[in-house]
């Protein structure tokens, strides 16, 4: 029988260090949808800067390789979740809400 294996701790110091070499080095743009990141917003607000992993930890995804990470919104990041791009391909994407009214 196998044993499950067991997931690496989180270590605070090293995922800091992760974050800032990924907010320095990659370009301010979020990686889902597109726009600029303003990198001076307020943390946890909407529109503030965090580092995402690409292939999420929850999935086996490496923590604090700076090729498994990208820049995104909070927002954008939380509607994300753990899903990967993967997730996507193929499927139509339709707003089942209309943007405006048919006046």
């Amino acid at each position: 029988m196998d044993l499950p294996q067991r997931k690496p701790k989180w270590n605070k110091t090293e995922w800091a260090l992760a974050r800032k070499r990924a907010i320095a080095s990659k370009d301010p743009v979020c990686a889902i949808c597109h726009t600029q990141i303003d990198l001076e917003a307020p943390p946890f607000s909407a529109l503030a800067v965090e580092v995402d992993h690409i292939v999420p930890r929850a999935r086996g995804g490496a923590m604090y390789d700076i090729d498994n990470l990208q820049l995104t919104h909070s927002r954008c990041n939380r509607q994300k979740g753990a899903k990967m791009a993967s997730d996507y391909d193929g499927l139509s994407v339709q707003n089942p809400v209309p943007l405006s009214n048919n006046w």
